[in-house]
C-alpha cells in the first residue's frame, strides 16, 4: 500500500470567539485526507483560531515527503516529519498527518485506533470546559446547567485577574459542593507572585489542578510555583511541538502533570509517547480535546489506550463542534463519554456538508 494523494481544506464552521476584548477569531477546521492506491483514506482535522491557512499551506508543502510512502510506516514518517519541524513548520501540520495515518491504519485493520494502540478502557468521565464569561453570575448560571447535564467535573477558564478569579473560584466551589471536581485554566495570565497567591487559595478550595498559570516558556518560574503549591501545576496544551519538551519540564519538577493535544503536538504518535513518559515518572498526562469532533476523536482514541489520563475535556457550550460530521462525541447522562468504536478515529464525515463549509483548498 502506498500514499498516492494528500488533500487539504480549510473549513469555517461559524464558531467565533473574542480575545483580548478586540481580536475576533473564527474557529476553523483544517482537514487533511490521505489517499492510497488501495482506495483506503485516512482523515484528520485540527481546530485553529488563527493561522488556519498557514497550517493548510504547510501541509500541502509536505506532500513530497508523503507521496509514495507506505502509510503503515507511521513511526518512520513521524521521525522524518519531526526532523522537518526544525524549519518551524506549524506544529498542527505535522500532527495532522500523523493522526490521518492512524485513522487510515485503523480503517485498514477494521479497528478503532485505541485498540490498535492497545486498549485500556472504553469510556471515561468528562469535564465541562468553559468559555470565559463576563460576570460571576454568567459563570454560575452555566455551571448549574452543566451539573444538570450530568457533569461531575468542571474546568473554569478564568479572567486572569487574581482578585476576581479568587472570588469566582470560591463562589463556584460553594455552588457545587465538595463532590464535584474543579480545575482552573488561567491561559498564562499571571505573574509568579500572583500565581502563588491564586494557587494557595485553590489548594484551600480543593481544586484538582492549576493549568497554565504562567506562560509555558517560564520553566524556572513553574518550578518555583510547583514547589510552593500542593495543587497539581500543569502546562497548557500548546507548550510543545512534540513530546521531548515535556521531558524537560517533568524531569526538573516544573510540572506535576503534563497536558498535550494530538492534533497540535506531534500527533497520536507523540501523544502516546508523552503519556508513556509521564507514566514512567509517576504522573498524569491529561490530554486536551477542545475543538471540533475530529480533534476530539483523535485525542479520545489516545485516552482509551492510556491509564494515566483521568478525564475527557468536553468543550462548552454543547452543540457547536459537530459541524460537517455524521458522528459527534456525546455526553452520557452519567457524565461519561464512550471512546468511538468505529474503525480509525471512529467518526465519519458528512462530506457534502463539510465541502459546503470549505473556504479554501490546498
Amino acid at each position: 500500500m502506498k500514499i498516492t494523494g494528500v488533500s487539504v481544506q480549510v473549513v469555517d464552521a461559524g464558531v467565533t470567539m473574542v480575545f483580548a476584548d478586540r481580536l475576533i477569531m473564527n474557529l476553523a477546521n483544517v482537514i487533511v485526507r490521505v489517499q492510497t492506491d488501495d482506495g483506503i483514506e485516512g482523515v484528520a482535522g485540527s481546530s485553529t483560531y488563527l493561522g488556519a491557512r498557514a497550517v493548510a499551506a504547510a501541509l500541502a508543502e509536505l506532500r513530497p515527503l508523503l507521496i509514495g510512502e507506505d502509510p503503515l510506516y507511521r513511526e518512520r514518517i513521524w521521525q522524518r516529519l519531526n526532523e522537518v519541524s526544525i524549519l518551524m513548520v506549524p506544529p498542527h501540520s505535522l500532527a495532522l498527518v500523523d493522526c490521518a495515518l492512524w485513522d487510515l491504519a485503523g480503517r485498514a485493520a477494521g479497528l478503532p485506533v485505541y485498540k490498535l494502540l492497545g486498549a485500556q478502557r472504553d469510556e471515561l468521565p468528562a469535564y465541562a470546559s468553559s468559555l470565559t464569561y463576563a460576570t460571576h453570575a454568567d459563570f454560575q448560571r452555566e455551571v448549574e446547567a452543566w451539573l444538570e447535564h450530568g457533569f461531575r467535573a468542571i474546568k473554569l477558564h478564568v479572567w486572569g485577574d487574581p482578585d476576581r478569579d479568587i472570588e469566582l473560584c470560591t463562589a463556584v466551589r460553594a455552588q457545587v459542593g465538595p463532590g464535584i471536581a474543579l480545575m482552573v485554566d488561567a491561559v498564562g495570565s499571571y505573574s509568579l507572585v500572583d500565581a502563588i497567591r491564586v494557587g494557595r487559595r485553590l489548594d484551600e478550595l480543593g481544586y484538582e489542578w492549576f493549568e497554565m498559570p504562567l506562560r509555558d516558556q517560564h520553566i524556572q518560574a513553574y518550578k518555583a510555583l510547583a514547589d510552593a503549591l500542593d495543587i497539581a501545576v500543569t502546562s497548557g496544551e500548546v507548550h510543545t511541538r512534540t513530546y521531548q519538551e515535556a521531558a524537560n519540564y517533568l524531569t526538573c519538577g516544573a510540572w506535576d502533570m503534563v497536558r498535550i493535544d494530538a492534533v497540535i503536538s506531534g500527533g497520536i504518535t507523540a501523544t502516546k509517547k508523552t503519556a508513556a513518559l509521564a507514566e514512567a515518572l509517576g504522573v498524569r498526562c491529561e490530554i486536551h480535546s477542545f475543538g471540533y469532533t475530529l480533534t476530539q476523536a483523535a485525542n479520545l482514541q489516545v485516552m482509551g489506550a492510556v491509564s494515566n489520563c483521568r478525564y475527557f475535556e468536553y468543550p462548552m457550550p454543547m452543540g457547536g463542534y459537530g459541524a460537517g460530521m455524521v458522528d459527534e462525541i456525546e455526553l452520557r447522562p452519567d457524565g461519561m463519554v464512550s471512546v468511538p468504536s468505529k474503525p480509525g478515529l471512529g467518526v465519519e464525515v458528512d462530506w457534502e456538508r463539510m465541502d459546503a463549509m470549505t473556504v479554501e483548498r490546498f
